[in-house]
Order: C-alpha cells, then sequence, then structure tokens
C-alpha cells in the first residue's frame, strides 16, 4: 500500500509496514521506523518539480520511498544533461549527512514522487543504533555509485561519440520546446528596460563601472551581524519621496489617507519603517503589526507623517547602489511588481493567508539595501553583470560574504517586523527550506520567478518557465491548499502567463521608478 494522498495520513503502524518494504529500510526492526517517522517529513511530489537545486547549500538528505527522479547537471548557457534515474529506495543529498557540501547537482521528480525528508542534525541526536544503520545504508549507496562512476569513466572514451550525439539532440529538444516563449519574453523585458533609459550619455556613464569586491576581503557572517543596525539609514526611491514630499507639502487630510498608504508601499524602507513605528514598545501591542493601513491606525495618520519625512530627509545623502540610476530602478521596480504578483497569485489560486501577501513581496529583498551599504560597489556590477553574476546568492556569500536574505533577516528581526516578513526573506530563493510561513514564502518566490521571466529582475534575466515549473513552491501550496492537489501545474503556469500578459499595464503602469 503506498502512502495515499500523504503519508501522515496513515497511522503510524501502516507507515512502518510500508517502509519495511524499500529496500532502504531492511534490517530496520519497528521500534528503529517509528523513531525514523518522528525526525522525518512526508513530502508528495508533483512531476518535473525540483527537490535540489545545484549550488544550494542544505542539510537535509532525501530517501524516495515511491516514485522516481532524476539527476541533472546544469552546463553554461543554462544547458543540463541527464546523470541518472533513481527509483524507489534510493536515496539522495545523503553528503548532507557528512558535511555542508554544495549540491552538486539538481534533482528532480520525473513523475509523482513521495519522498522522506530528514534532517541529520535530528539523526545524530537519535538511538545510537538507529545512526548506525543509516550511515551503514549511506555507505552502501555511495560505494554502489562510486563503482558505477569507475565504470563510467573506464569505458568513458568508447562511449565519447555517443555521448556527444545524445548531448546535441538534448540541447536541440531543449530549444526547440523553449525558443518561442523565452524569446518573446526576453524581448519583452528588454524593450521595457531600453524604454526607461534616460538616454545614451547616462548608459555610457553607468558602463564604467568600479572593481569587483576582493573575495579575499568578504567578511564571515559573525563579523558582518554587528554592522547591520536597525537604524541604519537606508536609501527611499527618490520620485516616491517627492510625490509624498507634494502629498504632505499640501496637507495629508483625511481624503489622501489613502493616497499616503499607497505611497508609502512602493517603497521597503517607508513601509518597513512605519510598521516599525508600530510595533515599538510605546504602543505596547499584544499583537505584531504588519501592514501599512493597521500601522497608520495605531500610530496615527499625523505621527506617520512625520516618520516618513524623517525618514526622507535621513535618506537624502544616502545613494542606492553608488548612485547607478538604472540598478536602483530595477530594485525599486521589481520590489512593487514582485509584491503585485504575489497578490495575484493569492487571488488566481484562491488562497488564504494571514500575512500582507504585497508587503512580502515588497519587502523581500530589502537585504540587498543592507548589503550595498557594506559593499558599496558589488550591486553596481548589475549593469553590466559578468557570468559568474548570474547566480546572485552566490555571487552575495563569495563576495561579500552573506547573500541578501540573510541580511534582511537580519535587520527585520532588529526593527520588529512580523515572522512571515523574516521568513519570506530567508526563503524566497529556497522554499524548501521554509518551516513556518510556508505559503508566503511559495508565493512570493513564484512571484519572484514571474517578474524575472517578464525582465522585471535585478541584471539579466536568466528565469524560464521550465525553472518556475520545477519550483518546490508548487509543492508547499499543494501542502497547504488541498484543492490546488487536483490542479494541472504546467496548465496553470501557461494560463498565469497569458493573464500576466493581459494585465501587466495595470501592473506596471504607475510605477514611480525614474
Amino acid at each position: 500500500m503506498g502512502p495515499g494522498k500523504k503519508g501522515k495520513d496513515l497511522d503510524l503502524d501502516q507507515q512502518v509496514d510500508f517502509l519495511r518494504k524499500i529496500s532502504f529500510f531492511h534490517g530496520f526492526d519497528n521500534h528503529e521506523l517509528k523513531q525514523f517517522l518522528q525526525v522525518s517529513k512526508w513530502l508528495r511530489v508533483p512531476a518535473n518539480t525540483m527537490i535540489i537545486k545545484e549550488n544550494t547549500t542544505e542539510r537535509a538528505f532525501y530517501i524516495l520511498v515511491k516514485g522516481e527522479v532524476r539527476v541533472e547537471k546544469q552546463l553554461p548557457g543554462g544547458k543540463s544533461i541527464h546523470l541518472t534515474t533513481l527509483a524507489t529506495g534510493d536515496c539522495f543529498g545523503e553528503m548532507a549527512l557528512v558535511t555542508e557540501i554544495k549540491r552538486t547537482a539538481d534533482v528532480v521528480a520525473n513523475r509523482e514522487s513521495f519522498i522522506l525528508r530528514v534532517e541529520p542534525d535530528i539523526v545524530n541526536t537519535s538511538n545510537v543504533f538507529l545512526q548506525l544503520k543509516f550511515y551503514k545504508r549511506f555507505c552502501e549507496s555511495l560505494v554502489t555509485r562510486l563503482d558505477l562512476a569507475n565504470k563510467k569513466v573506464a569505458g568513458g572514451k568508447e562511449s565519447e561519440e555517443s555521448g556527444s550525439s545524445v548531448l546535441q539532440k538534448v540541447f536541440a529538444d531543449q530549444g526547440a520546446q523553449e525558443a518561442s516563449r523565452i524569446a518573446l519574453v526576453r524581448e519583452q523585458g528588454q524593450a521595457a528596460k531600453a524604454g526607461r533609459q534616460k538616454g545614451a550619455d547616462r548608459a555610457r556613464q553607468e558602463l564604467v563601472l568600479p572593481p569587483l569586491p576582493d573575495k579575499e576581503s568578504r567578511l564571515t557572517p559573525s563579523k558582518l551581524y554587528p554592522k547591520v543596525h536597525p537604524e541604519s539609514m537606508l536609501p527611499v526611491n527618490p520620485l516616491v519621496a517627492a510625490e509624498l514630499a507634494r502629498l504632505l507639502e499640501n496637507g495629508a487630510e483625511t481624503e489622501n489617507t489613502r493616497r499616503l498608504a499607497d505611497l508609502i508601499s512602493m517603497d521597503p524602507v517607508l513601509a518597513s519603517r512605519v510598521i516599525q513605528t508600530a510595533n515599538s514598545p510605546f504602543f505596547r501591542r499584544a499583537s505584531m503589526v504588519g501592514t501599512v493601513p493597521h500601522a497608520m491606525v495605531i500610530v496615527g495618520v499625523k505621527q506617520v507623517q512625520e516618520v516618513v519625512d524623517s525618514t526622507i530627509r535621513s535618506a537624502k545623502g544616502v545613494a542606492a547602489f553608488s548612485g547607478f540610476a538604472t540598478v536602483a530602478r530595477d530594485f525599486w521596480q521589481h520590489a512593487v511588481v514582485v509584491g503585485r504578483i504575489a497578490e495575484l497569485l493569492r487571488e488566481v489560486i484562491r488562497v488564504n493567508t494571514s500575512a500582507d501577501l504585497y508587503l512580502c513581496g515588497l519587502l523581500h529583498d530589502l537585504g540587498m539595501l543592507v548589503l550595498d551599504g557594506i559593499s558599496p560597489n558589488f550591486y553596481p556590477q548589475l549593469a553590466r553583470p559578468p557570468e559568474e553574476f548570474r547566480d546572485v546568492v552566490k555571487a552575495e556569500k563569495e563576495y561579500i560574504g552573506v547573500d541578501h536574505g540573510q541580511a534582511g533577516v537580519w535587520l527585520a528581526e532588529g526593527i520588529g517586523l512580523p515572522q512571515p516578513y523574516l521568513d519570506v526573506m530567508k526563503y524566497h530563493h529556497l522554499p524548501e527550506k521554509a518551516t513556518t510561513n510556508p505559503l508566503p514564502v511559495a508565493l512570493v518566490n513564484l512571484a519572484n520567478l514571474f517578474a524575472s521571466l517578464k525582465g522585471v529582475c535585478m541584471g539579466q534575466p536568466g528565469v524560464t518557465e521550465q525553472d518556475i515549473l520545477r519550483s518546490f513552491a508548487w509543492v508547499l501550496i499543494q501542502e497547504q491548499h488541498k484543492p490546488f492537489l487536483e490542479v494541472n501545474t504546467s496548465q496553470f503556469v501557461s494560463s498565469f502567463l497569458g493573464e500576466l500578459d493581459k494585465t501587466w499595464e495595470g501592473l506596471t503602469g504607475d510605477l514611480l521608478v525614474q
């Protein structure tokens, strides 16, 4: 008997009986299997969903209880090559049991699969005999794979020509499938960016980039953490600031309160400062304030005006991204568009969440402003990004020492933002690691991907429709919203892209960006 809809729908004895039929668990007694189930999590993974992403770091490993997954290696140019296929009873990601080495390949579900996810730190605190059996199984798996790799190397010369043919076919098939849509989307994105250029002179000036930071000079997270101060002066979108100045000059009376809230909600720094004020000890709130309108009710319109005015004045001498206007523009536009797409996804999927999805999206990259103040030469490189900046998160860790998600969390904790915003900041690139607030994380992850596919991103667009389909966010949505289990994800993505095309002008038409 299989796990049904989800492993947790079975009682413990049924789960134990099912695991005993899996080769990986041969030799485990009932008590050990029950111990194992207490430290693992069942996952139901739809076909074509990415389970592990190459070059990411996580400590979890997986056991394929039922189904089939493929292991792929990413090649330059965005292509991938199939390495192997794993079936029921196989494990993967097991190196996480002993080291924090980066994932060396993608693992994607070929068809609907049921997987057990295990955190090694939990296993390492389990019964010693259970640990020994786990290590024995992993050693057997690694030895088997090493032997297979040796045989492939030995036969490599004989298969070189045929392997080349296979690669060519893979590349040709992939190109034929995605060329039309991706070419169109990238053309739209590039056209939109070109239309926003103020002139050739500015563009030529911004191509004179500062030198890259020295990788050897990057700091450890423990040394970077003290540099993130809750009261740090962060840049505000100058067009939003100018519009607010006009509004405040005329007096934001009752009829203008809605416009005041809308303008504050178009800038990550202003929105976070207003919410920070509402959550300060002065107001002694029993529950956290998580939206701008609610903060305005708690604090009062007049004091909100004072907070906004003070924040804008303090930010006047702070240049975003060393004055590189196109990079700053892309940042502010991306923040608002991701928030709006996240809210649109919530409405289309018809899912309820207590978090403000728009603000979750608006604030998800707040850590970039924090890191920009620490390493001012880094983000200007996105005006003409080198190949190694294709993965911005990886580049942040290599050149600065920590990624913008973690930096955002440090700031958000200091200023008292609600937990959903912290979780979205930290996990919007790795939804599979989200253990709390999974729905906001999933929706912002997808909104981030959709926005990038449309060309609204920092640097050059590098997202494909296949990346969206493989996102682990779909698993989280299905776990939290049962009706979505019946939805064909591929059809939903195509339909939602069509909806974005129809509503794109409405989503972006009022953006206050230079």
